[in-house]
């Protein structure tokens, strides 16, 4: 089983808080369940389910399931009916962990203790039926069951969000909280950057969407799209989509120059982020988003400059001028995204800026636009250093093109439109 958890996320592995969480956990369990072996019915009312439920609301159902397992087979000693307890620990830690979720709304909590103090009383009933209590020691035995689950709730409910500002965990409700739209942060990019507010909430749809068709975490990579664009109210009209349709400042600006202000916007973000006491591991996602990827429109300016004085990229002579431009004046800084969810941003991200910029977005355009951007980060090394696979991507793809499809479908033309369409192209004299 540690084996497979191994396999599940070994990012967590490499994160020394995240090994002392969970070290801390199980220390705190196995004390509780040694202390409570002096009386017959004191074991039970240990909130052992606690352990799983925290660790599946901090990290995921796989740490939960790990810790419930270990502590089963620990608490049998304990007991003067070993098998009965490490059935009871077990059967009624996974229940919770089934259903506590995310913890993302407190009901989550209610029915996770519900389903603990079921699934605890159904087992204690069936040893009850093999002969191992009689019915006073079954009914002491399920009241301690159910103040157990009870405790366990409300240690769940209260501590989770406490551990994990501790230790650098993101919890379901903190993400919840983040992504809501009156947050300051996201009310400044509705109001100050409206363009670059709705190519994120477009970012947080496409990239929720790919997170859900590979097991990532849709509410994690949902609210850092949201943020992920923050540094850019810091220069607003440097970037397209918040120009409206005017002059692009970049058209009259040097290449370098042009590359030092769309590189600022990530150096701006971090600033801000930490201004609004964002969460460090919200933050990671800022500069991660672009890796070290080239800003592909200025990169191509340098190199035409550069070969225009020798005739263009097409003699010769012009071509070796433009390769001699230096790539990494036009990189950003990094690193690259470190983790499934980083990637995903990144990729839609992406994507989303250049299917927006498409004329025709039919099925085939789209989709050969996403393979596009999905091979290009591939080539250049920016998925070098996250765990996604061959098949992650293929399912993040198929993803990204059913979710542009659904936001591009085609439109009935109503009648009404069309006069409309004709009145304007009559006032403009070219109807």
């Amino acid at each position: 089983m540690l084996g497979w958890l191994w396999r599940f996320r070994p990012e967590y592995w490499h994160r020394s808080r995240t090994l002392v969480l969970i070290g801390l956990i199980f220390v705190v369990s196995v004390l509780a369940v040694k202390l409570a072996g002096g009386r017959a019915w004191l074991p039970y009312v240990i909130p052992t389910a606690a352990a799983g439920m925290l660790l599946t609301l901090l990290l995921d159902a796989g740490a939960g399931m790990v810790m419930v397992a270990l502590l089963a087979v620990l608490a049998g000693p304990v007991s003067g009916s070993p098998v009965e307890l490490s059935a009871y620990v077990f059967l009624g830690g996974f229940a919770g962990i089934l259903a506590i979720r995310k913890g993302e709304r407190q009901h989550f909590f209610i029915q996770a203790g519900l389903a603990v103090a079921v699934t605890d009383v159904l087992v204690i009933g069936a040893f009850g039926l093999l002969g191992q209590h009689d019915m006073t020691g079954m009914l002491q035995l399920s009241a301690a069951a159910v103040g157990g689950a009870l405790i366990a709730t409300v240690i769940a409910l209260g501590s989770f969000s406490v551990l994990g500002n501790l230790f650098g965990i993101l919890t379901g409700s903190q993400l919840l909280e983040l992504a809501n739209p009156s947050q300051p942060l996201l009310r400044r990019l509705l109001i100050e950057t409206p363009g670059t507010y709705h190519h994120s909430l477009t970012v947080g749809n496409l990239a929720e969407r790919a997170a859900s068709s590979i097991g990532a975490d849709p509410l994690l990579v949902r609210a850092a799209a949201y943020y992920h664009d923050i540094g850019k109210l810091s220069n607003p009209l440097a970037f397209i989509e918040n120009q409206a349709g005017g002059e692009n400042i970049h058209d009259q600006l040097d290449p370098d120059v042009s590359a030092a202000i769309l590189k600022q916007h990530v150096a701006d973000g971090i600033e801000l982020a930490y201004k609004a006491h964002l969460p460090k591991p919200l933050i990671a996602f800022i500069p991660q988003h672009h890796g070290t990827a080239i800003l592909g429109y200025v990169y191509g300016k340098a190199r035409e400059a550069a070969a225009k004085p020798f005739g263009g990229e097409g003699t010769p002579a012009g071509k070796a001028a433009a390769d001699a431009v230096d790539q990494r004046r036009f990189r950003h800084g990094g690193p690259k995204p470190q983790s499934r969810e980083a990637a995903i941003l990144m990729l839609s991200d992406g994507v989303e800026a250049s299917v927006r910029s498409l004329s025709s977005r039919d099925e085939a355009t789209i989709r050969a636009m996403v393979g596009q951007i999905i091979q290009e980060r591939l080539s250049d090394g920016q998925l070098n250093e996250c765990d996604l696979t061959i098949r992650d991507l293929e399912n993040i793809r198929e993803a990204f093109v059913g979710q542009l499809l659904g936001m591009y479908h085609q439109r009935i033309a109503y009648p009404q439109n069309k006069v409309v369409e004709l009145e304007s192209r009559r006032e403009r004299g070219t109807g």
